[in-house]
């Protein structure tokens, strides 16, 4: 499959999952958006699906440009896939509180947000160290600036009620925080697709990469 029928499918299928999710929360109520409903779940297979894609980019890299980055990465998004299912953040800052003796304010409400925050801090960090290793996809590179832009916007949107109290009224800011709210899931599933379509180019560059190298030593 090529990359641009890849991107219709997979923006297509985000979005009948998040208009799905919409819909059953305005007709039953039920939140698909929390955490455990199946919401959590299709993020929990997209960022499962972007580990193999990037464990067979590892694996063709291998016989003509092995780089640890691919195993780093990898790594990465199973720790994400976990994460997801077993709310690894969330139970990191609930220990925060209990261990400090924090009293959960708005302020420190948001450390699980910073967690989120610094998982991506991290995933650029690991791309500019070995910037010289993936450099050469150039046409990957438009997915993974719009997939760490939608990353931050999520992290930035939630949880910021008491702010918004400050701007208008308590009627009007619980309002927007709902909506707010309702975003940071949807922001999620389609960050993470542009990352899955950023990786499939990369392997789909590394593949044709090692059938003309196969080509080229039968000449």
């Amino acid at each position: 499959m090529n990359a641009r029928k890849l991107l219709f499918l997979v923006l297509i299928l985000n979005s009948v999952v998040v208009i799905a999710a919409l819909e059953i929360n305005r007709r039953s109520g039920v939140n698909h958006f929390d955490e455990g409903k199946f919401v959590t779940i299709y993020s929990f297979l997209q960022l499962l699906a972007t580990f193999g894609i990037v464990l067979l980019i590892n694996w063709y890299s291998r016989w003509k440009n092995p780089s640890l980055i691919w195993k780093i990465i990898a790594i990465g998004f199973i720790f994400l896939a976990a994460d997801e299912v077993f709310t690894i953040h969330e139970n990191i800052d609930f220990l925060i509180h209990r261990v400090f003796g924090i009293e959960e304010t708005a302020v420190t409400d948001r450390i699980d947000d910073i967690l989120v925050g610094l998982y991506g801090l991290l995933g650029i960090g690991v791309l500019f160290v070995y910037r010289n290793e993936w450099k050469i996809y150039r046409e990957a590179f438009p997915f993974f600036i719009f997939g760490f832009a939608l990353l931050f916007g999520m992290v930035i949107i939630t949880n910021r009620h008491d702010i918004l109290y400050l701007i208008w009224d308590h009627h009007s800011a619980s309002t927007i925080q709902s909506y707010l709210s309702l975003a940071e899931e949807p922001l999620k599933v389609f960050s993470e697709a542009f990352f899955i379509l950023g990786f499939y180019i990369i392997l789909q560059t590394v593949k044709a990469g090692k059938k003309e190298s196969a080509v080229t030593k039968a000449g």
